[in-house]
Protein backbone atom coordinates (compact mmCIF):
# COMPACT_ATOMS: atom_id res chain seq x y z
CA UNK A 1 0.00 0.00 0.00
CA UNK A 2 2.61 2.61 0.91
CA UNK A 3 4.47 1.89 -2.89
CA UNK A 4 1.46 2.52 -4.28
CA UNK A 5 0.18 5.70 -2.14
CA UNK A 6 3.74 7.03 -3.64
CA UNK A 7 3.32 6.22 -6.70
CA UNK A 8 0.20 8.26 -7.03
CA UNK A 9 1.26 11.16 -5.21
CA UNK A 10 4.77 11.09 -7.65
CA UNK A 11 1.88 10.89 -10.43
CA UNK A 12 0.01 14.39 -8.82
CA UNK A 13 3.81 15.72 -8.95
CA UNK A 14 3.72 15.48 -12.60
CA UNK A 15 0.57 17.07 -13.20
CA UNK A 16 0.25 20.52 -14.93
CA UNK A 17 0.29 22.93 -12.53
CA UNK A 18 -2.37 24.78 -14.35
CA UNK A 19 -4.56 22.01 -14.77
CA UNK A 20 -7.84 22.95 -12.63
CA UNK A 21 -8.44 20.90 -9.46
CA UNK A 22 -11.70 19.04 -12.10
CA UNK A 23 -9.23 18.16 -14.54
CA UNK A 24 -7.00 17.28 -11.85
CA UNK A 25 -9.22 15.02 -10.11
CA UNK A 26 -10.38 12.76 -13.25
CA UNK A 27 -7.36 12.25 -13.82
CA UNK A 28 -6.80 11.32 -10.44
CA UNK A 29 -9.57 9.27 -10.05
CA UNK A 30 -8.51 7.37 -13.45
CA UNK A 31 -5.02 6.72 -12.17
CA UNK A 32 -5.88 4.89 -9.17
CA UNK A 33 -8.42 3.06 -10.87
CA UNK A 34 -5.82 1.87 -13.70
CA UNK A 35 -3.25 0.92 -11.23
CA UNK A 36 -3.00 -3.48 -11.06
CA UNK A 37 -4.02 -3.94 -7.29
CA UNK A 38 -7.13 -5.34 -5.88
CA UNK A 39 -10.54 -3.60 -5.39
CA UNK A 40 -10.58 -2.56 -2.26
CA UNK A 41 -7.00 -1.09 -2.41
CA UNK A 42 -8.19 0.88 -4.75
CA UNK A 43 -11.04 2.42 -2.21
CA UNK A 44 -8.49 2.61 0.14
CA UNK A 45 -6.10 4.77 -1.77
CA UNK A 46 -9.05 6.85 -3.06
CA UNK A 47 -9.51 7.37 0.80
CA UNK A 48 -5.66 8.10 1.71
CA UNK A 49 -5.01 10.45 -1.52
CA UNK A 50 -7.78 12.87 -0.85
CA UNK A 51 -6.32 13.10 3.01
CA UNK A 52 -3.49 13.62 1.42
CA UNK A 53 -4.89 16.69 -0.76
CA UNK A 54 -6.18 17.98 1.99
CA UNK A 55 -3.26 17.78 4.38
CA UNK A 56 -1.41 19.95 2.03
CA UNK A 57 -3.78 22.26 0.31
CA UNK A 58 -3.22 20.73 -3.76
CA UNK A 59 -7.08 22.12 -4.20
CA UNK A 60 -7.90 25.20 -4.02
CA UNK A 61 -11.60 24.20 -3.26
CA UNK A 62 -11.81 20.69 -1.69
CA UNK A 63 -15.48 20.36 -3.33
CA UNK A 64 -14.12 18.88 -6.20
CA UNK A 65 -12.79 15.72 -3.92
CA UNK A 66 -15.78 14.27 -4.32
CA UNK A 67 -14.99 13.91 -7.98
CA UNK A 68 -12.72 11.20 -6.78
CA UNK A 69 -15.14 9.27 -5.40
CA UNK A 70 -15.95 6.06 -6.97
CA UNK A 71 -19.54 4.71 -6.49
CA UNK A 72 -19.04 1.74 -9.32
CA UNK A 73 -16.09 0.51 -7.36
CA UNK A 74 -18.00 0.92 -4.25
CA UNK A 75 -20.83 -0.78 -5.48
CA UNK A 76 -19.05 -3.89 -7.15
CA UNK A 77 -16.98 -3.54 -3.33
CA UNK A 78 -19.98 -4.10 -1.34
CA UNK A 79 -21.66 -6.87 -3.51
CA UNK A 80 -18.53 -8.95 -4.16
CA UNK A 81 -18.49 -8.64 0.31
CA UNK A 82 -22.19 -9.74 0.40
CA UNK A 83 -21.26 -13.59 -1.65
CA UNK A 84 -18.18 -14.05 0.25
CA UNK A 85 -20.01 -13.46 3.12
CA UNK A 86 -22.95 -15.65 2.23
CA UNK A 87 -20.18 -18.14 1.30
CA UNK A 88 -18.09 -18.04 4.23
CA UNK A 89 -18.53 -21.02 6.90
CA UNK A 90 -20.39 -20.83 10.18
CA UNK A 91 -17.30 -21.28 12.91
CA UNK A 92 -18.14 -23.65 15.97
CA UNK A 93 -16.49 -22.40 19.22
CA UNK A 94 -16.79 -24.56 22.10
CA UNK A 95 -17.39 -22.77 25.49
CA UNK A 96 -14.25 -24.41 26.38
CA UNK A 97 -12.51 -21.90 24.46
CA UNK A 98 -14.57 -19.10 25.69
CA UNK A 99 -12.74 -19.85 28.61
CA UNK A 100 -8.92 -19.53 27.41
CA UNK A 101 -10.48 -15.97 25.50
CA UNK A 102 -11.21 -15.06 29.41
CA UNK A 103 -8.68 -16.45 30.75
CA UNK A 104 -6.07 -14.13 28.28
CA UNK A 105 -6.09 -11.43 30.82
CA UNK A 106 -4.33 -13.65 33.15
CA UNK A 107 -2.10 -14.51 30.39
CA UNK A 108 1.65 -13.23 32.31
CA UNK A 109 5.37 -12.94 30.83
CA UNK A 110 8.26 -10.93 32.56
CA UNK A 111 9.35 -8.21 31.69
CA UNK A 112 13.12 -6.58 32.05
CA UNK A 113 13.00 -5.70 35.07
CA UNK A 114 11.80 -8.55 36.80
CA UNK A 115 7.90 -8.04 36.98
CA UNK A 116 5.23 -9.76 36.00
CA UNK A 117 2.57 -8.24 33.19
CA UNK A 118 -0.21 -8.81 31.02
CA UNK A 119 1.02 -9.89 27.24
CA UNK A 120 -0.02 -7.02 25.36
CA UNK A 121 -1.68 -9.06 22.65
CA UNK A 122 -3.81 -11.53 25.16
CA UNK A 123 -5.38 -8.24 26.47
CA UNK A 124 -5.83 -7.19 23.02
CA UNK A 125 -7.63 -9.84 22.36
CA UNK A 126 -9.63 -10.08 25.68
CA UNK A 127 -10.82 -6.21 25.17
CA UNK A 128 -12.05 -7.32 21.62
CA UNK A 129 -13.91 -10.08 22.34
CA UNK A 130 -15.64 -8.50 25.06
CA UNK A 131 -16.29 -4.96 23.26
CA UNK A 132 -17.39 -6.19 20.18
CA UNK A 133 -14.83 -3.57 18.90
CA UNK A 134 -12.68 -3.28 15.67
CA UNK A 135 -9.12 -3.87 16.07
CA UNK A 136 -8.17 -0.21 15.36
CA UNK A 137 -10.94 1.36 17.46
CA UNK A 138 -9.02 -0.11 20.67
CA UNK A 139 -5.70 1.43 19.47
CA UNK A 140 -6.90 4.41 19.09
CA UNK A 141 -9.71 6.12 20.91
CA UNK A 142 -11.14 7.22 24.37
CA UNK A 143 -14.23 6.29 26.37
CA UNK A 144 -16.77 7.56 28.71
CA UNK A 145 -18.63 5.14 31.33
CA UNK A 146 -22.38 4.98 30.88
CA UNK A 147 -23.17 2.77 33.36
CA UNK A 148 -22.38 -0.87 35.07
CA UNK A 149 -21.98 -2.31 31.37
CA UNK A 150 -22.07 0.49 28.64
CA UNK A 151 -19.35 2.68 27.75
CA UNK A 152 -19.52 5.54 24.78
CA UNK A 153 -16.34 5.69 22.69
CA UNK A 154 -14.98 8.91 21.40
CA UNK A 155 -14.63 7.29 18.07
CA UNK A 156 -16.15 4.44 15.63
CA UNK A 157 -13.44 3.46 12.41
CA UNK A 158 -16.72 3.59 10.27
CA UNK A 159 -18.16 6.83 11.40
CA UNK A 160 -17.19 10.20 11.15
CA UNK A 161 -16.34 11.35 14.50
CA UNK A 162 -18.05 14.51 14.16
CA UNK A 163 -21.32 12.72 13.50
CA UNK A 164 -21.65 9.53 15.92
CA UNK A 165 -25.03 9.09 16.35
CA UNK A 166 -25.26 10.66 20.12
CA UNK A 167 -27.20 6.48 20.92
CA UNK A 168 -23.84 4.67 19.97
CA UNK A 169 -22.66 2.86 22.68
CA UNK A 170 -20.60 -0.26 23.30
CA UNK A 171 -22.52 -2.76 25.31
CA UNK A 172 -19.97 -4.56 26.79
CA UNK A 173 -20.05 -8.51 28.48
CA UNK A 174 -18.02 -7.39 31.10
CA UNK A 175 -18.58 -4.33 33.77
CA UNK A 176 -17.09 -0.96 32.42
CA UNK A 177 -14.80 -0.27 35.32
CA UNK A 178 -12.67 -3.48 34.64
CA UNK A 179 -13.19 -3.15 31.34
CA UNK A 180 -11.69 0.34 31.13
CA UNK A 181 -9.18 -0.45 33.65
CA UNK A 182 -7.78 -3.16 31.16
CA UNK A 183 -7.83 -0.77 28.45
CA UNK A 184 -5.63 1.90 30.41
CA UNK A 185 -3.26 -0.96 31.01
CA UNK A 186 -3.32 -2.01 27.33
CA UNK A 187 -2.30 1.88 26.43
CA UNK A 188 0.54 1.72 28.53
CA UNK A 189 1.59 -1.34 27.57
CA UNK A 190 1.93 0.21 23.80
CA UNK A 191 3.61 3.09 24.87
CA UNK A 192 6.44 1.55 26.84
CA UNK A 193 6.80 -1.08 24.02
CA UNK A 194 6.31 1.82 21.39
CA UNK A 195 4.53 -0.74 18.78
CA UNK A 196 3.33 1.04 15.85
CA UNK A 197 -0.55 -0.03 14.06
CA UNK A 198 -0.53 -2.21 11.48
CA UNK A 199 0.61 -5.83 10.94
CA UNK A 200 2.50 -6.08 13.54
CA UNK A 201 -0.11 -5.90 15.92
CA UNK A 202 -2.95 -8.13 13.22
CA UNK A 203 0.34 -10.42 13.47
CA UNK A 204 0.32 -10.69 17.47
CA UNK A 205 -3.38 -10.85 17.52
CA UNK A 206 -3.81 -13.77 15.04
CA UNK A 207 -0.87 -15.82 16.58
CA UNK A 208 -2.50 -15.31 20.57
CA UNK A 209 -5.89 -16.73 19.04
CA UNK A 210 -4.10 -19.50 17.35
CA UNK A 211 -3.32 -21.32 20.00
CA UNK A 212 -6.96 -21.19 21.52
CA UNK A 213 -8.57 -22.15 18.26
CA UNK A 214 -7.39 -22.44 14.62
CA UNK A 215 -10.55 -20.33 12.97
CA UNK A 216 -10.08 -17.62 15.44
CA UNK A 217 -8.58 -13.87 14.20
CA UNK A 218 -9.11 -10.39 15.48
CA UNK A 219 -12.40 -10.24 13.61
CA UNK A 220 -13.75 -13.16 14.42
CA UNK A 221 -14.14 -12.18 18.09
CA UNK A 222 -16.72 -9.86 17.11
CA UNK A 223 -18.77 -12.32 15.85
CA UNK A 224 -18.31 -14.35 18.74
CA UNK A 225 -19.06 -11.26 20.69
CA UNK A 226 -22.64 -11.38 18.98
CA UNK A 227 -22.69 -15.24 18.95
CA UNK A 228 -22.20 -14.84 23.15
CA UNK A 229 -24.88 -11.84 23.17
CA UNK A 230 -27.45 -14.38 21.08
CA UNK A 231 -26.97 -17.99 22.68
CA UNK A 232 -25.54 -17.28 26.04
CA UNK A 233 -27.12 -13.46 27.45
CA UNK A 234 -29.86 -14.29 25.00
CA UNK A 235 -30.38 -10.44 24.04
CA UNK A 236 -33.69 -10.23 23.06
CA UNK A 237 -33.80 -7.01 20.06
CA UNK A 238 -38.01 -7.40 20.58
CA UNK A 239 -37.70 -6.62 24.55
CA UNK A 240 -34.47 -4.44 23.97
CA UNK A 241 -34.20 -2.53 20.80
CA UNK A 242 -31.12 -0.92 21.99
CA UNK A 243 -29.39 -3.80 21.55
CA UNK A 244 -29.79 -5.41 18.20
CA UNK A 245 -27.73 -6.80 15.92
CA UNK A 246 -26.94 -3.28 14.32
CA UNK A 247 -26.45 -1.68 17.83
CA UNK A 248 -24.21 -4.00 18.84
CA UNK A 249 -21.52 -3.04 16.09
CA UNK A 250 -23.09 0.10 15.27
CA UNK A 251 -23.84 -0.23 12.18
CA UNK A 252 -26.48 1.76 10.20
CA UNK A 253 -28.75 -0.27 9.89
CA UNK A 254 -28.93 -4.81 9.88
CA UNK A 255 -28.66 -5.78 6.18
CA UNK A 256 -24.38 -4.85 7.39
CA UNK A 257 -24.91 -7.27 10.15
CA UNK A 258 -26.29 -10.54 8.52
CA UNK A 259 -22.81 -11.33 8.56
CA UNK A 260 -22.67 -11.38 11.88
CA UNK A 261 -25.89 -13.21 12.98
CA UNK A 262 -25.00 -17.01 13.10
CA UNK A 263 -21.20 -16.66 11.95
CA UNK A 264 -20.41 -18.37 14.95
CA UNK A 265 -21.98 -20.77 16.78
CA UNK A 266 -21.11 -21.70 20.57
CA UNK A 267 -21.37 -25.28 21.09
CA UNK A 268 -21.07 -27.40 24.56
CA UNK A 269 -23.53 -26.90 27.88
CA UNK A 270 -23.91 -23.59 26.97
CA UNK A 271 -23.85 -20.54 30.36
CA UNK A 272 -22.90 -17.15 31.23
CA UNK A 273 -19.75 -17.56 32.70
CA UNK A 274 -18.70 -14.19 33.12
CA UNK A 275 -18.80 -12.23 36.47
CA UNK A 276 -20.45 -9.27 36.04
CA UNK A 277 -20.71 -8.61 39.70
CA UNK A 278 -20.62 -5.37 41.19
CA UNK A 279 -18.02 -5.07 43.44
CA UNK A 280 -17.57 -1.59 44.06
CA UNK A 281 -20.98 -1.46 46.31
CA UNK A 282 -19.51 -4.80 48.23
CA UNK A 283 -18.10 -3.93 51.88
CA UNK A 284 -14.68 -4.43 52.83
CA UNK A 285 -15.82 -7.55 54.96
CA UNK A 286 -17.99 -8.92 52.04
CA UNK A 287 -15.12 -8.38 49.75
CA UNK A 288 -12.66 -10.84 51.83
CA UNK A 289 -15.44 -13.35 52.21
CA UNK A 290 -15.34 -13.53 48.29
CA UNK A 291 -11.99 -13.94 48.05
CA UNK A 292 -11.81 -16.79 50.80
CA UNK A 293 -14.26 -18.64 49.24
CA UNK A 294 -12.22 -18.81 45.76
CA UNK A 295 -8.70 -19.33 48.15
CA UNK A 296 -6.97 -16.26 47.11
CA UNK A 297 -4.86 -15.07 49.80
CA UNK A 298 -4.69 -11.51 51.03
CA UNK A 299 -3.68 -8.87 53.46
CA UNK A 300 -5.55 -7.70 55.85
CA UNK A 301 -4.73 -4.19 55.86
CA UNK A 302 -5.68 -3.64 52.07
CA UNK A 303 -7.62 -1.31 50.88
CA UNK A 304 -11.26 -1.72 48.80
CA UNK A 305 -9.96 -1.22 45.19
CA UNK A 306 -7.19 -3.37 46.06
CA UNK A 307 -9.15 -6.20 46.86
CA UNK A 308 -11.42 -5.46 44.47
CA UNK A 309 -8.54 -6.06 41.71
CA UNK A 310 -7.81 -8.99 43.60
CA UNK A 311 -10.92 -10.55 42.53
CA UNK A 312 -11.23 -9.17 39.11
CA UNK A 313 -7.67 -9.20 37.76
CA UNK A 314 -7.90 -13.29 37.62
Amino acid sequence: MATLFNKVIEYIDTLPKKSTDKVKAVKIKDFILNLDCADNTKSSLITKIKHHITNNNIFSNNENLNILNAPELYDKIIKENYQNRKERKVVDVDMNVITKILNLKCDKIMNNKGEYEIKLYSLYCYLLFTSGLRTNEIWDNNFTIINSNTIKPKRLSKIIADTTPTDAVINLLIPSTEWINYFNILQQLIKQKDIKYGSTIFTGIKKTLEKIHPDLSGHSLRKLYVAYHKQIKKTDPDKLPSVSTARLLNHRGENASTYYTGAVNITGDLADIIDNTDYSKYTIAKLKAVLTSKNISFKSNMKKAELIKLITSC
